[in-house]
């Protein structure tokens, strides 16, 4: 994301959340999710590659966006923003629109986001049990997680720009380094 385009993104989606709000929480969070939903699908290799070339004009590129929209039973509000979107030739925005709106609804609603990297996918009673732990300290969470089999066991918990590491890989190299200092 260049600093231009992270503008041009921050001010559309402090735009959608301006027209989403009177709607309340719930409508917020609901479109937070359908965002994240659409800018997956226009990251599907071939939609990327129409989207990116230069010679496909700016009304094709239009037409395939909103007919992903059409079949994936967009909002109105979603259809409108790629209209907009579309009409300026910037519809290489939606992935970043989506992240800085996911950002601002979150802020907007005490929402806190948690990233969670373990070794293997959590089962859903771990991730539930995780987000009640976090929610006592943070409040409402929504939690991402991630998996690096390299943390041989254990999690690594980021939430609110802190990181809480308990891998074995960190154990393991934590002991690594007391036993090299020890000899």
């Amino acid at each position: 994301m260049t600093r231009s385009s992270g503008a041009l993104a921050r001010r559309y989606a402090r735009a959608l959340l301006a027209v989403v709000e009177p709607s309340g929480k719930d409508a917020a969070l609901a479109l937070k999710q359908e965002l994240r939903g659409f800018a997956a699908l226009t990251l599907n290799r071939d939609v990327k590659r129409v989207l990116a070339q230069p010679a496909i004009s700016a009304e094709a590129k239009r037409r395939v966006v909103l007919a992903l929209a059409e079949r994936s039973g967009a909002s109105a509000l979603v259809r409108k923003l790629l209209e907009l979107l579309a009409s300026r030739d910037r519809l290489s925005l939606v992935g970043e629109v989506a992240a800085e709106y996911a950002g601002l609804a979150n802020a907007a609603h005490g929402v806190v986001a948690a990233e969670v990297v373990s070794a293997a996918p959590l089962q859903p009673a771990q991730e539930q049990a995780l987000v009640a732990a976090l929610a006592t300290k943070a409040g409402s969470v929504e939690l991402t997680t991630e998996v690096e089999p390299g943390l041989v066991g254990g999690l690594v918990v980021k939430v609110a720009g802190r990181t809480y590491d308990g891998s074995v890989r960190t154990r393991l190299q934590a002991l690594r380094r007391l036993l090299a200092a020890s000899s």
